[in-house]
């Protein structure tokens, strides 16, 4: 048996849904799992999903509230990532192959094509953000963006379920992700995707895919923006690969004709067949109540918003004003980089 999953909370269900029917279409031999970083909602309903859907404060996280208590809403939903690869491999002893994607990921052909990746003694698999060089020509992204946030999108992992190398390297990231899962580039940290720069180095048999049909996004449109529709609602990329997985990043169902809030480097309006797809991804996620769904907060952020703040004293609120206008200064002028600073 494999698994794929994926972690989210409530808001981001619509999204999750297409993936989990992508899965059942082109995942033979797989379940499927969404780990709810969330309390349920009376407002969803959850057998429509006829998948296992498991809150995360359940799944045996030691200390647990002082993950949402210290983490932002996405800190907090990348920061179980590995403990949740361990629950669902502890469940399930017979997995031969795991994978994570994020919830705004839909599949595009069989998954049997990623799991040929490991007949080469792979047990780790990883995606990078871009395979090959960007034009230095004022567009973005470029590739200092990735040095601020990790050479392989996390947004994608797979593990051979129980080898020696794929454990280790859950134990190590682990360890991270629950004390230092904070989306702070200026300090070396982006959530639970900059850690991942030193598996190949700290790990055995890590592989890093190099096929354009793997996490195709809007960050690696540079290469990829030739991909044509063919039959079936599939793709052939410009290397004659087919799309396995597309990734909707930063995609706002709200303002469909934009490709991504940070990147102007092409827009949908270059390609027909990638403007198809992200229409079709759109209808999708209107026909599963994205407007409706979108808006349900998540538990714990009202929890840890109802929680008495202490009060700054005046030269704290200064010194933290002061520190964030030089962040702001600095990453202007050394990356081109607006860095939005956490209040």
């Amino acid at each position: 048996m494999n698994i794929a999953f994926t972690i989210c909370s409530n808001n981001y269900l619509a999204q999750a849904k297409v993936l989990k029917n992508s899965i059942n279409k082109y995942g033979e031999n797989f379940k499927f799992v969404i780990g709810l970083c969330d309390e349920k909602s009376s407002e969803i309903d959850y057998d429509s999903f006829q998948c296992e859907i498991v809150e995360m404060k359940d799944i045996g996280i030691k200390n647990f509230d002082e993950l949402w208590m210290k983490y932002d809403i996405i800190e907090f939903n990348t920061s179980v990532k590995a403990s949740f690869f361990k629950y669902l491999l502890a469940k399930n002893p017979n997995t031969e192959f795991i994978y994570y994607f994020d919830p705004d990921i839909e599949i595009f052909d069989q998954l049997s094509i990623l799991n040929a990746e490991f007949e080469d003694n792979a047990d780790i698999l990883l995606t990078p953000h871009i395979l090959s060089s960007i034009p230095l020509d004022g567009y973005k992204p470029v590739e200092n963006t990735f040095l601020n946030f990790g050479i392989y999108n996390l947004g994608f992992i797979g593990l051979r379920g129980h080898s020696e190398n794929a454990k280790k390297l859950l134990d190590w990231w682990e360890e991270r992700l629950l004390s230092l899962c904070y989306n702070q580039p200026e300090k070396g940290l982006f959530v639970d995707q900059i850690w991942m720069n030193f598996s190949p180095v700290f790990f055995k048999n890590v592989k890093i895919l190099s096929k354009m049909g793997y996490n195709a996004a809007p960050w690696n449109l540079h290469e990829r923006i030739g991909l044509v529709a063919t039959e079936d609602n599939k793709y052939r990329m410009p290397d004659n690969s087919p799309l396995v997985f597309y990734h909707f990043s930063n995609f706002k169902y709200k303002n469909p004709e934009t490709l991504a809030k940070y990147y102007d480097r092409y827009s949908l309006e270059n390609s027909d067949s990638l403007k198809e797809l992200y229409q079709n991804y759109h209808q999708k996620i209107i026909e599963n109540d994205i407007e409706r769904i979108s808006k349900i907060d998540c538990k714990y952020v009202i929890l840890k918003n109802s929680l008495p703040k202490k009060n700054k004293s005046f030269p704290e609120i200064l010194k933290s004003s002061f520190n964030n206008l030089l962040k702001i200064i600095y990453y202007k002028i050394r990356y081109n980089y607006n860095y939005e600073p956490k209040l």
